[in-house]
Formats: structure tokens, C-alpha cells, sequence
């Protein structure tokens, strides 16, 4: 996996969420932004879902610009950020989730060709809310819906 690549996630994956107790119920086959690589762990990754900005109606996209208004202490600022890739898209970052390759069935692709976020800026926006809601996470373990600690010692004990 590169990071700052897009991937797609295997059902398989999704089904170990479920059983360790966490949620995750997107039914597309949608992107994950893959940001960078565990420092303790290499063959971990901490990925990103992602959403398409124009499939969301405006209430939708009101209440995630409320979101990212927030003041910077306010740890919901971090939950989502809106960038641009091959378009305006949505960056879920509260619903980070630590993944291996061997959950990753492939990358994703625009006109054929994978698609990875080169715009320096947006990596380091979005790596900085990231490690606030990691941080957040270490605070308060399976604060998240999709158990985020949960996961990742099940990656590692794996």
C-alpha cells in the first residue's frame, strides 16, 4: 500500500468490525484514503473512508460544514474534512480504521489509473485531525462506532 493511495476494503474486513463489536455500514464499494503507516506496527495503515461531496444533499453537507467549523479545540472539528481529489470529497476522519493489506482488494481507481492525493497541504490538514482523533481514541478506547482500538489489536494480535 502507498500512502496517501485510495483502496478499496474487503467485505471480510467489514464483517471482523461487526464481530469485534463495531459498525460499519457502508454497503458501497467506496474508497479509503490510505494516510500513513502505524509507527509501531508497519504492515498497519491507518485509512480514511471517503465520500463523494456531490451525493450528499445540503442538509447533509451543512450539518459536516457545522462540523468543520468548529473551534480547533473542539475535538468534533476533527471528524470530518472536506478536500478536493478528482472532486469535492468528503474525508469521514472519525471514522479512521486501521487496516492490513490483506484486507485491501484493490486499488481505486479514476480513468483508469489509482488515484493518490499529491496536494500537500490536504495530506497535512488531514494527518493533523487524524492524530487528534488517534489521540482521542488512546484517551478513551472504542470511543468511536467502529472500535477503533478493537481493530487494531486484532490486527496485532493477527
Amino acid at each position: 500500500m502507498k500512502p496517501t493511495g485510495f483502496y478499496k476494503l474487503s467485505y471480510q474486513y467489514i464483517s471482523i468490525i461487526k464481530q469485534l463489536g463495531g459498525k460499519y455500514s457502508d454497503r458501497k464499494d467506496r474508497p479509503i484514503y490510505c494516510c500513513f503507516q502505524d509507527k509501531d506496527y508497519a504492515n498497519i495503515y491507518w485509512a480514511i473512508p471517503t465520500s463523494d461531496a456531490e451525493h450528499r444533499n445540503s442538509v447533509q453537507l451543512n450539518r459536516i460544514q457545522q462540523f468543520c467549523a468548529l473551534p480547533d479545540k473542539d475535538i468534533r472539528s476533527c471528524y470530518y474534512h472536506i478536500g478536493h481529489t478528482n472532486r469535492i470529497a468528503i474525508y469521514k476522519i472519525s471514522n479512521v480504521l486501521p487496516v492490513t493489506e490483506a484486507f485491501i482488494t484493490g486499488e481505486y481507481t479514476s480513468q483508469g489509473t489509482h488515484l493518490i492525493l499529491r496536494d500537500e497541504k490536504l495530506i497535512a490538514e488531514i494527518r493533523t485531525k487524524l492524530s487528534r482523533i488517534l489521540f482521542d481514541e488512546k484517551r478513551h478506547p472504542n470511543k468511536y462506532e467502529q472500535h477503533i482500538t478493537a481493530i487494531y489489536s486484532y490486527l496485532v494480535n493477527t
